[in-house]
């Protein structure tokens, strides 16, 4: 697949929103900034230095900085270690000094994230670098890299639908070996093992990398987390597959639902709300509505067909690099509400809707946002599949 980044332009568009803001430096030390500006796997504690003056450089685990400047189109990576004048801070305010950026003025990434680790600057380090740069500025650029990474170049997008195309082949694969009897852990092996061949580099680890449910573990009230167990797969339970290969460093995120069996009548009631509802939300990810808009029209609808008090209030998150798994997500919050949807934003549209006794079903897929609604990246069908025991 011919897909290549222009790193170039990249740099520039990030030095643009440094120049808008005012910014000489930017330390940035989430692992999606990192990703992004380092193009290649860098699990390490980092930070990825740009500098408007043209620099562009990370700082790395000693251990691993070979091999990330091997595969990184970066000529500046530099080993840092725990060992006195070497640690990684010690390396940056070395660096700092030495290009003569030490009364510049700095952005780095403060926040928190309300679900993961995702890299933000410690309260230590913060600390650290206002005591070793006392001339400098320090200023908080936590947004520049959302705004720089929310709009996906055409080669991003080629990338994310290689990873939904693993996304789908895995699915298909784990379809065709499914049978009652087979635990948890083996669904998760099945599709592990196809994603590995099929091309994925890297499974997304904070929820036990492939999430499994089956049965009362799919019904968990406001539940969207299963990592999966050695629980046995019944007849005539709900089954979720949720899978997150990734291709050259971008995710993809894919969530189906099955039954092995008859469905019950108030499963195949929630199977219905759940199909429409996913469709109407997929639809409504239209470029020029906000982020609020979509929220409450799909709210609306979960509310008229009496399953709002069994369905998770969020219904998509962001998705690109390793480590960009959030912004925008599709939330009632200040922080997102008002955020407007772009052509060429790329969402995971996600519906989790789970009756406690009866099941419990997960929506997750990649959609591109465009003038007419969403495109779904990954072609695995909405609609729950029931397969014969």
């Amino acid at each position: 697949m011919e897909a290549n980044i222009d790193y170039g332009k990249r740099i520039a568009r990030i030095k643009e929103e440094m120049a808008a803001r005012g910014i000489d430096l930017l330390l940035a030390t989430r692992g999606k900034s990192v990703t992004y500006i380092g193009g290649a796997f860098i699990p390490w504690r980092s930070v990825a230095m740009v500098s408007r003056d043209g620099y562009v450089g990370l700082n790395t685990l000693l251990m691993d900085a070979e091999r990330v400047k091997d595969d990184s189109w970066l000529e500046n990576v530099t080993g840092c270690g725990p060992i006195p004048g070497f640690e990684l801070w010690d390396v940056t305010v070395r660096q700092i000094r030495e290009h003569g950026w030490e009364n510049a003025v700095i952005g780095v990434e403060l926040g928190h994230s309300p679900r993961m680790i995702a890299g933000y600057l410690f309260a230590t380090e913060y600390e650290f670098l206002k005591e070793s740069l006392p001339g400098a500025t320090f200023v908080n650029a936590l947004d520049l890299m959302d705004v720089v990474t929310y709009v996906k170049d055409p080669e991003e997008i080629k990338l994310l639908r290689q990873a939904a195309a693993i996304a789908d082949a895995a699915q298909a694969r784990v379809r065709e070996s499914l049978r009652v009897g087979m635990t948890e852990q083996e669904i998760a092996g099945i599709g592990e093992l196809a994603m590995r061949e099929l091309g994925s580099e890297f499974h997304w680890p904070v929820t036990g990398s492939s999430e499994i449910a089956s049965g009362y573990r799919t019904w968990y009230p406001i539940g969207g987390c299963t990592p999966p167990t050695d629980k046995i797969l019944q007849p005539n339970e709900n089954l979720l597959v949720d899978m997150h290969p990734t291709y050259r460093r971008y995710y993809s995120d894919l969530s189906h639902n099955y039954i092995l069996g008859k469905p019950s009548g108030e499963q195949r009631k929630l199977a219905d709300a759940y199909l429409r509802t996913a469709e109407l939300l997929i639809g409504s990810l239209k470029s020029g509505v906000t982020v609020g808009q979509v929220w409450q029209k799909v709210y609306d609808e979960v509310s008229s067909l009496g399953y709002a008090d069994y369905t998770l209030p969020a219904f998509g998150h962001g998705i690109g690099v390793i480590g960009h798994e959030w912004y925008p997500a599709i939330i009632n919050s200040d922080e997102f509400r008002d955020v407007v949807l772009q052509e060429n934003v790329v969402e995971v549209a996600a519906l989790v809707m789970n009756v406690p006794g009866v099941g419990g079903m997960r929506l997750e897929c990649v959609v591109r946002v465009t003038p007419d609604g969403g495109e779904m990246l990954n072609t695995t069908p909405l609609e729950l599949t029931v397969l014969d025991l």
